[in-house]
């Protein structure tokens, strides 16, 4: 029996490196959880589509902002296409991201070969990173999901 309450202890303990946040109570994401939402794909092609997400930079459009734009471009026109961007930046507490940016577009016409969505905001300097997630349906119905992630980069305002 003291076997198992010497286990239990050693699996319960605290890294007290590390403040004990969870994505459950707060809306803070440890480094670590971002990191595994997908891979690391800055282009990928997709049937005649290219799938794309700029890693978070300086808006060349909007003096002041910070922007990572994700984008579906096709050769042929698609059914569907929709993307879901997504920004976070470093918080307060080092190692832990907060959503701050989020956009959305979807080109459902059946005749479209296009859709991006930017997520920005206002500069501030500090540790981004950048997730979106892809969705494009062919004419014969054939899904195409994808999630991408950019790594943790430094924007200096």
């Amino acid at each position: 029996m003291l076997t198992g309450v010497m286990v239990a202890a050693a699996e319960t303990r605290v890294d007290l490196a590390r403040p004990a946040i969870t994505t459950a109570t707060s809306d803070l994401m440890p480094e670590s959880e971002l990191l595994d939402a997908g891979e690391i794909r800055p282009l990928e092609d997709v049937s005649d589509c290219k799938f794309n997400l700029d890693w978070p930079h300086n808006s060349g459009h909007v003096a002041g902002n910070v922007t990572s734009n994700a984008v579906i471009n096709c050769n042929s026109k698609k059914k569907y296409l929709g993307v879901e961007t997504y920004l976070y930046r470093e918080s307060s507490n080092p190692g832990y991201f907060k959503l701050v940016a989020q956009n959305s577009a979807v080109n459902n016409s059946g005749n479209g070969s296009y859709v991006s969505a930017a997520a920005a905001l206002g500069c501030v300097s500090a540790r981004y990173y950048a997730k979106a997630e892809f969705l494009m349906v062919e004419g014969n119905d054939a899904r195409h999901e994808r999630t991408h992630k950019t790594p943790v980069t430094q924007v200096n305002c």
